[in-house]
């Protein structure tokens, strides 16, 4: 019967029959292919890596949020390395700000916890997960004397171990104010990214020199003596007429 069947087919039609067949065969493994790399994708593109020695998800985008605890209630601890879904919309993270304009992102899931309420952590305390580079972020100042490192211990801000030479790059996230004891900073020890804190009066930011602050302070100090002199002198020449 089938012998029948295929004689009875000419060579066009054969032609046409397998043309048919090995072009909706390559449809289908296309098709196949590319959702599954679409799957792969998307499972791997909201995969990011803390930078941080450590760091806590809050359940508001700000420092001062409520830090997320885990079904022991304890306070989950992100660690270095450690790896985490962040939310995506077209693409990019899902982000939020506090009213100092530092963006956080909205966090899907970490290790087996999935976040059915809001959890964000600091952006800066993450990046893309990727095996091949390493990220540090553009240092905005220097140490200016040896010091240590220090970090958070609930409310209070105590000192590591870790030394930290004069001259040292570090990057200035939450800006520099002169007024207040410590600074939140960034830095690279011994090759790894690391979070915490220093000393204000040990950092010297990028473009505020002392040497040029002290000359110009003096200069101008200078500039009120001779005025006031000239001011007195010409006083003195008017009292005498």
């Amino acid at each position: 019967m089938l012998d029948n069947l295929w004689k009875k087919l000419d060579n066009k039609n054969m032609k046409k029959f397998i043309i048919s067949f090995f072009s909706f065969a390559i449809v289908l493994f296309a098709f196949s292919f590319s959702g599954f790399n679409a799957t792969m994708a998307e499972e791997f593109e909201n995969e990011y890596i803390c930078t941080a020695n450590f760091c806590y998800l809050y359940s508001s985008p700000s420092f001062s949020g409520e830090k997320i605890k885990d079904e022991n209630d304890e306070i989950i601890v992100i660690k270095h390395k450690d790896t985490l879904k962040i939310k995506l919309a077209d693409g990019k993270p899902v982000e939020e700000k506090d009213t100092q304009n530092k963006v956080f992102y909205l966090i899907e899931s970490y290790g087996n916890i999935n976040f059915e309420n809001n959890a964000y952590i600091f952006a800066d305390f993450v990046v893309k997960n990727n095996n091949d580079i390493e990220i540090y972020p553009a240092f905005n100042a220097s140490t200016n004397q040896d010091t240590h490192l220090y970090l958070a211990n609930g409310e209070e801000i105590v000192e590591t171990e870790t030394f930290v030479t004069s001259g040292t790059r570090i990057y200035l996230y939450e800006g520099y104010d002169e007024s207040l004891e410590f600074t939140r900073v960034a830095l690279r020890v011994e090759n790894t990214l690391q979070y915490g804190y220093l000393k204000t009066s040990t950092i010297s930011p990028d473009g505020i020199n002392p040497a040029i602050i002290y000359a110009l302070t003096i200069a101008l100090a200078c500039i009120g003596i001779i005025t006031a002199l000239l001011f007195m002198k010409n006083k003195k020449k008017k009292s005498h007429k």
